[in-house]
Formats: C-alpha cells, sequence, structure tokens
C-alpha cells in the first residue's frame, strides 16, 4: 500500500462537513477553498463604513487581525429543505455577526484570492447594518486601518461599488 493510499484510506474515516483543525490546514494548502464573506456596509451621512471584527488572539494565521465576517463552505452546506438560509449563511449570522440586524444579502460575485491559510474562491455578498452592530466596529471605507486582513481588502473595494450602486450614490 503507497503512502497515498494510507492518507486515502484515512480520510474515509472523517463525516463530511467540519474537519479537525490539522487536516482543514492541510486541505486547505491542497486545493482553492470554497468561502463566503459578507462585507456589512452603512451609510452614515456621506460617508461609507465597513463593520470589521477583531480575531481573536489566539487565531493561527490572524491574530488580532480586522476581517470581514465570513465562513468556509461545508459539504454539509447544502439545503435541501429551503425553509431557512443556506446554513453558510445562517454561520455567519449567528457565530460572526453574532445576531447583528443585516438587510438581505446581496450578491458581488466571485474572486479567486491568496490568503494566508491558501488559495480561497470567495463568493462575496454585502449586507447593510441596520442599527447598531452586536460586535465589532465601523471603520470609514476610505480610511482602512492598518491592521484589516490584507486579502480582504478587495472585497472591501468591491462591495463598496456594488453599494454604490444599491444605494444611487
Amino acid at each position: 500500500m503507497t503512502d497515498d493510499d494510507k492518507v486515502a484510506e484515512l480520510l474515509k474515516k472523517y463525516k463530511p462537513g467540519f474537519l479537525p483543525y490539522p487536516i482543514f490546514e492541510q486541505i486547505a494548502r491542497l486545493v482553492a477553498l470554497p468561502i463566503v464573506e459578507f462585507i456589512p456596509l452603512r451609510l452614515s451621512g456621506s460617508k461609507i463604513e465597513v463593520l470589521l471584527i477583531e480575531r481573536s488572539h489566539d487565531d493561527p494565521h490572524w491574530p488580532n487581525v480586522l476581517h470581514t465576517p465570513g465562513t468556509v463552505i461545508r459539504s454539509t452546506d447544502l439545503n435541501r429543505d429551503r425553509k431557512r438560509d443556506w446554513p453558510a449563511l445562517e454561520r455567519i449570522k449567528v457565530d460572526e455577526l453574532k445576531g447583528t440586524v443585516i438587510g438581505p444579502p446581496q450578491y458581488i460575485g466571485s474572486m479567486l484570492h491568496e490568503s494566508k491559510r491558501g488559495v480561497e474562491q470567495a463568493q462575496l455578498y454585502f449586507v447593510e447594518v441596520i442599527g447598531e452592530p452586536k460586535i465589532g466596529r465601523f471603520y470609514d471605507v476610505d480610511i482602512l486601518p492598518a491592521k484589516v486582513m490584507e486579502s480582504q481588502v478587495p472585497f472591501i473595494r468591491e462591495a463598496v461599488k456594488h453599494f454604490k450602486i444599491y444605494k444611487n450614490l
């Protein structure tokens, strides 16, 4: 049995969906991960602001870095019953935005990019934040902080273009 066969046999033991982090890390290194990103925006006077959330201090790639909410798409995210939002979107609303009230996600497009984790195929949406957020802080999109996740700056720029059209600005 070759090493490849051994690895394949070991991987068969895992159920589809959430993977243990060491396995996830190696798969992320080898394939383009499918991700979905929400870019939360609001109009404050004449300025557009983006809601950014700080990652934890023990994050393996981006400790204390500001980011837009997102998640990796899992094989178990297929929404078979259509009675609720796509599970990936639900995770972002609950786990990342902590119940912050947002308008319906507006699809922007997809973007292949490279992050510290590896290559990712991002599905991008902007969402309009309604009221005050339950987590994170707003920043002027024209003056992003230095500690924003560098690979997400193009996401924010693209979202702003679409938001301007959406709001007739």
